[in-house]
């Protein structure tokens, strides 16, 4: 006679004791970094004071928010005939389309106080509109799981990052939960409107327009690209045409700087290894081909494990788990802050993969939330205190990568198991139904002939 060893963890009470410990200095941490230090600190975010205000400062004087060169901002840029291209991608540079800069102009006659409120704030609202869809959007009821994923996600290191620099990514981040929430519960208007106006904000969630044609999301795909080319057409649209055939081509290039965390910056440092730290700052032709083509077998691997769109709610939020963990694969740059949009999927997949105590794909997400959060810091540091070792700080710049790689092989894993344990049971059920039929029509009063 043998007798099943229980883990503590199937113990409700010691679960919910364990998130309690683990959920106090996560959360203590986690206020200090985002709202106490900002607050004592009282300057601006980097980037929000740097790039955002400073490009709306263009706007609202008539300016182009593009051509910082012409404007004697001291940037290292290169200006040919009839081109322009800034440089670096990084830094002190508004490579943002224009809504971001326009929306932000009734901030310039308030004050550093007022504008860090409001920064705060809204970044703020926007870790708990995420965080509400996707909770809703996974189905989760038990208060427990709703925890850890509150949990895992303000622990994530590019979430603290974007307060840090004061970024729009956390409000890309909470329009990706409404989508979510929209495409789970079928074809919902507004879950295409909040993926269009996120796409006009910044171009990182363009290739989840591929999902929706792929799922025959027409009303989300219409509402999509009227929202997207509404808030284009509304924020000063002189600037469009530059930003799309002068700004945007120089994104697509990308870049082989250690910030890079897509295929595309891993390509780039191994063809010419002196865009590791930005000594060089243009990717080579041959370096652009191979990105795209990494691009496009993401793509055709991804559509080939989704196959057809399903009819089970859980099963579409991992199809849509497997496309967002791609779009950073596909991307020819991510910098750090970006993978704040890999957070719903990360979360549709710990639930999904907790509930069925599926180990693999918890496995998987967990390493992809180490490598791109302690890991990358870890290189950062080494980076920063002036390590020596080329070769080491070369394979650790890599780490984000491997961790986004991580998160996309575990949705296309669970993705495969849930169609193989829905497989089964669509068949039953479908064999269930023929028997009844059929026992209903031997009572039928004409004989069945053959």
């Amino acid at each position: 006679m043998t007798s099943s060893r229980r883990s503590p963890l199937d113990n409700r009470r010691f679960r919910g004791a364990l998130l309690f410990l683990a959920g106090i200095p996560i959360a203590g941490l986690y206020l200090w970094r985002t709202v106490a230090l900002p607050l004592a600190v009282g300057a601006l975010p980097g980037d929000f004071s740097a790039n955002y205000m400073a490009a709306a400062a263009k706007i609202a004087a008539g300016h182009d928010p593009y051509n910082l060169c012409a404007l004697g901002q001291g940037l290292d840029c290169v200006v040919q005939p009839g081109a322009f291209r800034p440089l670096p991608l990084a830094g002190a540079q508004y490579v943002t389309p224009p809504p971001v800069a326009w929306m932000l102009q009734p901030l310039l006659s308030a004050s550093p106080a007022v504008q860090l409120a409001v920064v705060l704030i809204v970044l703020q609202l926007s870790v708990i509109v995420l965080l509400w869809t996707v909770v809703r959007a996974a189905g989760v009821r038990d208060w427990q799981m709703a925890l850890l994923l509150v949990l895992v996600t303000i622990s994530f290191e590019p979430v603290a990052a974007n307060f840090d620099e004061g970024q729009i990514n956390l409000v890309l981040a909470a329009l990706s939960g409404v989508w979510l929430l929209g495409w789970v519960g079928g074809d919902r208007w507004w879950g295409g409107a909040a993926l269009g106006a996120a796409v006009a904000i910044k171009l990182l969630q363009g290739p989840i327009g591929i999902l929706l044609i792929w799922g025959r999301r027409w009303r989300m795909l219409a509402a999509a690209i009227a929202a997207g080319l509404g808030l284009w057409l509304l924020a000063v649209p002189q600037y469009l045409l530059e930003y799309l055939l002068k700004v945007a081509p120089v994104l697509s290039a990308g870049t082989g700087l250690f910030e890079n965390h897509s295929p595309g910056g891993t390509v780039a440092r191994l063809f010419d290894p002196g865009t590791f730290l930005g000594a060089v700052r243009d990717t080579s032709p041959a370096a652009r081909v191979i990105t795209f083509a990494i691009a496009l077998a993401v793509l055709a691997v991804t559509f080939w494990v989704l196959r057809s769109p399903s009819g089970d709610r859980s099963t579409r939020g991992l199809e849509a788990a497997a496309m967002v963990a791609a779009a950073p694969l596909v991307a020819s740059y991510s910098w750090g802050t970006h993978l704040v949009l890999l957070l719903p999927s990360m979360l549709v997949l710990l639930a999904w993969a907790i509930r069925r105590r599926d180990w693999l794909v918890v496995g998987l997400v967990g390493a992809g939330w180490l490598l791109i959060g302690p890991g990358h810091n870890w290189f950062q540091t080494l980076l920063l205190s002036g390590y020596s070792n080329l070769l080491v700080l070369r394979l650790m710049a890599e780490l984000g990568v491997v961790g986004i790689t991580a998160v996309w092989v575990a949705s296309l894993v669970a993705v495969r198991r849930a169609r193989s344990a829905h497989g089964p049971d669509a068949v039953h059920e479908k064999g269930a139904d023929a028997q009844q039929h059929d026992r209903a029509r031997e009572h039928d009063p004409v004989a069945q002939v053959g």
